[in-house]
């Protein structure tokens, strides 16, 4: 039987990671802002100046990708930051060791944008998309992230815990021996 991660220290392990994250993914996007208007207080892509914007937002989604993909599948095998200090990691649905493919799935088509509203970096991926489309759709989905991030956390009571992202790729958050 797989000893399923508590609600209480899953929600830690998320604040932690929504901290983390959200320094990591703003760092080059400050990076950049500094250079061009000497602060780092702008950090809204659609006002920098092409190709900034795009510059800035991929370096962030990059520096993102690293964190919420690259630590659990090459540093903590299914554990960001906040899930170490937590003692929980994701595992695949059987409560073995989930794959690179579930990982990627779960933290980036999922969290960042399928989810797209509790992380810092969905906020970089809606402006980018906005900026290569030149279609304004970061409210669209924002309150669409929104809506399915609800979902996502009432699904979180149910059952096995799982919430969108581990349902689409097929993971569970277990605690760890």
């Amino acid at each position: 039987m797989e000893n399923l991660a508590g609600l209480g220290r899953r929600f830690f392990a998320y604040l932690v990671d929504w901290y983390i994250g959200a320094l990591v993914t703003a760092f080059p996007v400050s990076a950049v802002s500094m250079k061009l208007f000497e602060t780092v207080k702008n950090q809204n892509l659609l006002t920098f100046p092409a190709p900034w914007g795009l510059v800035a937002g991929g370096l962030g989604l990059a520096a993102a990708v690293l964190y919420y993909a690259a630590v659990p599948i090459l540093v903590w095998r299914g554990q960001t930051l906040g899930k170490r200090w937590m003692k929980i990691k994701i595992a695949d649905s059987s409560g073995g060791e989930a794959s690179a493919g579930q990982l990627i799935i779960r933290q980036l088509a999922g969290i960042i944008i399928l989810e797209g509203s509790l992380v810092s970096a969905s906020t970089i991926w809606h402006q980018l998309v906005t900026i290569l489309t030149g279609v304004n759709v970061v409210t669209a989905l924002m309150y669409a992230g929104m809506a399915v991030s609800l979902v996502s956390a009432v699904l979180t009571l149910a059952g096995r815990r799982r919430a969108i992202h581990d349902r689409i790729s097929g993971t569970v958050v277990v605690s760890c021996k």
